[in-house]
């Protein structure tokens, strides 16, 4: 038990040393008192039907190892890796006892109801308390009103309006945001070409037209209930991240066909980040999908919230989406540069924490996100080594990988025990809210204005309970 704690201090050490200037490390008398943090799932499969995938590009589509939308077991491993690391922060700032299980109560997780988020629940919890009797929360209602309220009904979208609110985020229209990424749209083009015939027939196009040249509209259901860019500017987004889960999926082997390395990536994923924030940075986006869970994240934070689980907490974290996120970034106007990332782009994983700090009498706000970055989704585990150099494993979970003979002749040096165990390791994100660079904090009573403000009118979901769940695993 010794060895374990000297190991979370070091980790914690390290972590402790990678914070940002002017973040709490500076801080040397403030406490931190408690932590609401609001966590997307780990690595799935793509959450498109192959016959979607197929009019995208006609090229062979790689096999994953789950179902549609589901985290996959390295995903789940990559969860455990990030948040076993985080532990040692959480320790080094007293937020957690130096013991090897949190006391009952300490720990509260919420989970929305798909299955790649009560995995990731499932999975943060044995990285944070492995062997620990820690269940998570998960609500009976599908869709949980809670991460999806308008999905669940509490609110319809105006066509018209919301459409003209997505629209004012594009700078210029959807044209100029065409014309403001042609470079690695064209990337994508060569990429994933050829699309199928059938999805060029669609939009009047001839057989061998580009994604590029397909047209980008904002799409809105007639119930109201989803609003997204549909076209060539919408599948290009979804190619990219979905190259980004490739990565995170095959350690040593490229994305995309074999085409996508880290520099690769690098260029087409600001594609996925800045029209995912076109929409999900939209203010009556925001305001709609996510003044429900800003709200009960604010009263778990300052400890007025109606499940007195969450009062208690030192540490609650809920599990759901990167929409979720993105949501509450507009919401609080906070921006963030992830290392390796785009600005506001949200990983797997990627967590934002809202943290309450306190200096005598002074309760302060501060938000922060950690991810990790590229080469940490994409770094192997010691058993994926051995994969790597040809020894049988009954974990391998897909049979067509392209491997780089660079970044397999990398991977390899060293033998099992070399592989770092920071490997896997979150980076902390560098975080501002303008007018301010450089950091996010708000006085407490200035928070709660900005939370009472910016959901006012909002639709919020109903007080809910939920049950706890044993943390095992999730099969449906």
């Amino acid at each position: 038990m010794r060895t374990l704690h000297l190991l979370f201090f070091s980790l914690a050490c390290a972590v402790f040393m990678a914070f940002p200037v002017g973040s709490a490390a500076a801080d040397d008398d403030a406490r931190l008192l408690k932590i609401v943090a609001l966590s997307r799932h780990g690595v799935r499969s793509p959450t498109q039907e192959l016959k979607t995938l197929s009019l995208w590009s006609e090229r062979l589509w790689p096999h994953w190892p789950v179902e549609r939308g589901h985290l996959t077991p390295r995903g789940a491993r990559l969860v455990s890796a990030m948040w076993a690391d985080m532990r040692g922060v959480l320790l080094n700032y007293g937020l957690l006892p130096d013991a090897a299980c949190p006391p009952p109560g300490a720990v509260f997780v919420r989970a929305d109801t798909d299955q790649r988020t009560r995995a990731t629940a499932r999975a943060l919890l044995e990285g944070l308390a492995p062997d620990c009797a820690q269940g998570y929360a998960v609500a009976d209602a599908k869709p949980d009103p809670l991460f999806h309220p308008v999905k669940a009904g509490l609110y319809a979208f105006d066509p018209a309006a919301a459409a003209t609110n997505v629209l004012s985020m594009t700078d210029g229209g959807l044209d100029r945001l065409q014309e403001d990424f042609a470079s690695p749209l064209a990337l994508i083009d060569q990429l994933s070409a050829p699309p199928s015939p059938d999805l060029c027939s669609r939009f009047g196009l001839p057989p061998q037209c580009r994604l590029s040249d397909i047209p980008t509209s904002v799409s809105v259901s007639p119930e109201g209930r989803s609003v997204g860019l549909t076209g060539g500017l919408g599948i290009a987004s979804s190619l990219a991240e979905i190259f980004l889960l490739e990565y995170g999926q095959w350690p040593g082997s490229p994305a995309g066909w074999g085409q996508v390395d880290g520099a690769t990536l690098k260029q087409v994923l600001p594609v996925h980040s800045r029209i995912f924030d076109v929409v999900n940075r939209a203010p009556l986006v925001a305001w709609a999908r996510g003044s429900s869970l800003l709200t009960e994240m604010a009263a778990a934070l300052t400890g007025t919230h109606y499940d007195q689980r969450l009062n208690a907490a030192s540490l609650v974290v809920f599990v759901g989406h990167d929409t979720n996120i993105a949501n509450l970034g507009a919401l609080l106007g906070v921006n963030w540069q992830a290392r390796g990332y785009p600005p506001n782009d949200i990983p797997p994983a990627g967590v934002l924490f809202l943290e309450l700090w306190g200096q005598g009498d002074r309760r302060e706000v501060r938000v922060r996100f950690y991810a990790q970055p590229p080469e940490a989704l994409h770094a192997p585990f010691a058993e994926e080594k051995l994969l790597l150099s040809g020894v049988p494993s009954r974990q391998r979970d897909v049979a067509s990988p392209v491997q780089s003979p660079d970044v397999r002749n990398e991977l390899l040096a060293g033998d099992e025990s070399s592989v770092d165990p920071r490997l896997h390791a979150p980076a902390a994100a560098e975080v501002s809210a303008p007018p301010v660079v450089g950091a996010a904090r708000f006085e407490l009573a200035d928070f709660r204005q900005l939370v009472r403000e910016k959901t006012a009118g909002a639709p919020l979901a109903p007080q809910q309970v939920p049950r706890l769940h044993p943390g095992r695993e999730v099969r449906k």
